[in-house]
């Protein structure tokens, strides 16, 4: 996904070899660019604005999620779950509409094919698990 989301999963990383520890994922939105079905020109990443590149690849992202009936926000919030040491996903809301909408994208199921074809377009590196994990096989098989 995004630099962001390689950040949340490198630190879930480091913290679960050092004792087991939790990790809560926030900012899976990345500023902004993933938060919309297809990224547009001049969105943030990392509260700037996105470089055409970055852009590129997030509307990479946005066809094989809709490819697979989902949309890149719902994979963005799915997406750390794949990771053993995530226990939670805590997006940020200001309004009634953002928390409905919130609820929505994380009871939206994942087809693990989706991960598939992204590994296989290299739109995430291959070695970030996207596996099934217990507890969360009703969002991502």
């Amino acid at each position: 996904m995004a630099r962001g989301q390689g950040k949340i999963i490198f630190t879930a990383s480091l913290l679960s070899f050092q004792g087991g520890k939790s990790v809560v994922a926030v900012g899976v939105f990345n500023s902004g660019l993933l938060s919309r079905d297809r990224p547009a020109d001049g969105m943030k990443d990392d509260y700037r604005e996105a470089p055409p590149a970055v852009v590129t690849r997030a509307r990479a992202i946005a066809e094989v999620c809709a490819e697979h009936g989902t949309t890149l926000p719902a994979a963005a919030v799915a997406f750390p779950y794949s990771h053993p040491s995530i226990i939670n996903v805590t997006l940020g809301m200001r309004t009634a509409e953002q928390v409905g909408r919130n609820v929505e994208l994380h009871s939206q199921h994942i087809p693990q094919a989706l991960w598939d074809d992204l590994r296989a377009q290299e739109l995430i590196r291959s070695d970030v698990p996207v596996a099934i994990r217990a507890g969360r096989s009703a969002r991502c098989r």
